[in-house]
């Protein structure tokens, strides 16, 4: 990957980790092992034992999805957004998830939270979105751009993670 890397200091490793888990609890990282932070294409990407991990987006911190692949889908603790078949070929070309699309929401969370957004046929993340609505609010809901997508299989961030 081109990028531009080198270690945290010992505080903005501690800030990070406090931050990773309390939000990403599941990546499991260790303060005792490597932790960097590189510049790829204008993108923030943390790496955890050289491994691509988390790319900053505004103020959040998101999972790589090629990192979440790695975890079975019962170990993400983290919501998830169940779409049909149907909605896959449009996310995956960078579309929002509308709420005819949703066919079951695991877990709750409010606007703005981090959501993954899993295909109902593989049971596979194929996507991180941000919640426009709370959980309760978006099962009420019957049209509608409810969750932006921002970062799916195939978008620059993917490809940037193993290029």
């Amino acid at each position: 990957m081109g990028c531009i890397r080198h270690a945290l200091s010992k505080k903005e490793k501690k800030s990070l980790i406090k931050k990773i888990l309390a939000e990403l609890p599941f990546l499991n990282i260790s303060p005792k092992k490597n932790l960097e932070i590189g510049t790829c294409n204008s993108y923030t990407i943390y790496f955890y034992e050289g491994q691509p991990i988390l790319v900053e987006i505004g103020d959040k911190l998101v999972p790589l999805l090629r990192h979440v692949l790695r975890f079975n889908i019962n170990d993400l603790r983290m919501p998830k957004v169940i779409v049909d078949m149907g909605a896959v070929k449009h996310i995956l070309n960078g579309a929002n998830i509308m709420a005819p699309g949703i066919v079951n929401i695991e877990g709750s969370f409010s606007k703005g939270d981090l959501v993954l957004i899993i295909d109902e046929k593989y049971h596979k993340p194929i996507a991180v979105g941000l919640a426009l609505y709370s959980s309760d609010e978006i099962k009420h809901m019957k049209r509608g751009k409810v969750i932006r997508n921002i970062h799916y299989i195939g978008d620059k961030i993917w490809r940037l993670s193993y290029s």
